[in-house]
């Protein structure tokens, strides 16, 4: 046995002995070694993407200023996702899977970001967070900045053609022809809504527009990064909802946050419902989920396979063993849509993409009959580790959950799918005109 792998192995076994029995929620299976981990990351804790010019239009009171440009990853949700690489280093390391106590071995720990200040800076933070003291973790993207990465931000091609009109009306389908329903569904939640952007029944946003966009029409439009998104009071109460988040998760005082408009964390919760909607509707409408999930989906099926397929990784050397992919939250629901996945980390909502969230697969091989497997996991800071900046390990581990794939679910084995099992499902899930050579090939 080398110097490293007892190393590794005894700073494990020191883990392990240090930690409760509760931690591991997620404990590999006797006789089972994890061999590879892919974990698709939504980017940290940003500020709006709209400037505030935009915003005051449609509230009545001006909303708050950042400290960055919009769309940045702000100082705090960089420090979050030092604090999640932390972990990951503790679990994976703990685990056996990279180096726990050293520098990994070069190529072994990769992240690919898409090409925004705020998944760069998320991709940095989580490997500065894994590995403070080590330089050979370069942190890869697309270099061309002039067209979209087509992982994260697909565009329309011939053989998938992303029409908004036919993506208009499979979402007005799943509405029922009309937003009539969606607005008896959601009546409460609008309602809260409009109050906080609006107290004292005010008309007029700060900015001149209507409050709330209040009998604006709803609609679907267009959206430069997203594909698709809603106009009107259901689109913007989507995006005062996500903002409410970012303000909490940022760690404003309670009397800021919401303009102090929000009784408890509950309530926070309730107008999320309004972008999970949005998100529901936009991201995961099967027909936009494939067009826009895909590529991604089918590359993170070639990167089980082959840790060399990992984006930007060279043909030779160490594969990729642990592999980040820092996207949006967008690219998490698309993939949650292609496979009918689900979780819950406590405090938000089911299946939100909280910030700093990661949907995780990760692959194991059983020792006695070489047999591959794959568990796929969520793992996000709750919302209060958030607001603590609280530190993580394996005694105050962040929110985790492992994620079921009903796909699957008549030939589990520990709770995981045979890996050949789970390439034939991912294959199913894809619409293979929307898989390019950037999505890899198994």
């Amino acid at each position: 046995m080398s110097i490293r792998v007892f190393s590794v192995v005894l700073v494990a076994s020191l883990l392990a002995a240090l930690m409760p029995a509760s931690a591991e929620i997620l404990p590999t299976p006797p006789g089972w070694q994890i061999e590879r981990a892919v974990l698709v990351n939504r980017h940290g804790v940003r500020s709006p993407t709209a400037p505030n010019d935009q915003l005051d239009k449609y509230s009545s009171t001006p909303w708050p200023t950042w400290q960055v440009e919009p769309g940045f990853l702000s100082p705090r949700g960089e420090e979050l996702m030092r604090l999640m690489g932390g972990y990951y280093r503790v679990l994976y390391g703990g685990r056996g899977l990279v180096q726990a106590d050293d520098c990994p071995t070069a190529g072994t720990v990769a992240a690919w970001t898409d090409l925004s200040q705020r998944t760069r800076t998320s991709g940095a933070a989580l490997l500065a967070g894994m590995y403070p003291r080590c330089a050979n973790l370069p942190l890869r993207n697309q270099a061309n900045f002039t067209v979209p990465d087509p992982l994260f931000n697909p565009q329309p091609t011939a053989s998938c053609a992303m029409d908004l009109t036919a993506n208009r009306a499979a979402i007005m389908a799943r509405l029922g022809g009309s937003f009539a329903a969606a607005k008896r569904d959601y009546a409460t939640s609008l309602s809260m809504m409009q109050s906080v952007l609006c107290p004292s029944d005010a008309t007029r946003g700060a900015g001149g527009g209507s409050c709330g966009e209040a009998g604006m029409p709803n609609s679907i439009v267009g959206g430069t990064e997203d594909g698709v998104r809603l106009s009107g009071p259901f689109g913007f109460a989507s995006t005062a909802a996500e903002n409410f988040l970012m303000q909490a998760a940022e760690g404003l005082p309670k009397d800021q946050v919401a303009w102090g408009r929000l009784a408890h964390d509950a309530a926070l919760r309730e107008l999320l419902t309004l972008h999970q909607l949005d998100q529901d509707l936009t991201q995961k409408t099967k027909p936009i989920a494939q067009q826009r999930g895909s590529n991604l989906l089918s590359l993170i099926g070639a990167i089980l396979v082959n840790g060399h397929s990992f984006p930007g990784h060279a043909a030779t050397g160490q594969p990729v063993r642990l592999g980040f992919l820092v996207g949006h939250e967008s690219n998490i629901h698309n993939l949650a849509a292609l496979l009918n996945l689900t979780w819950q980390i406590p405090g938000f909502l089911p299946g939100e993409a909280s910030p700093g969230g990661a949907l995780a697969f990760e692959q194991f091989r059983e020792v006695r009959s070489e047999k591959r497997y794959v568990r796929i996991a969520y793992y996000a800071q709750t919302l209060d580790e958030m607001r603590r900046r609280a530190p993580l390990d394996y005694r105050d581990p962040p929110g985790m959950v492992q994620v079921a794939l009903p796909a699957c679910s008549g030939e589990l084995v520990n709770n995981a799918c045979p890996l050949d099992t789970f390439l034939k499902i991912v294959k199913e899930a894809v619409d293979p005109g929307c898989v390019t050579a950037t999505g890899g090939n198994y």
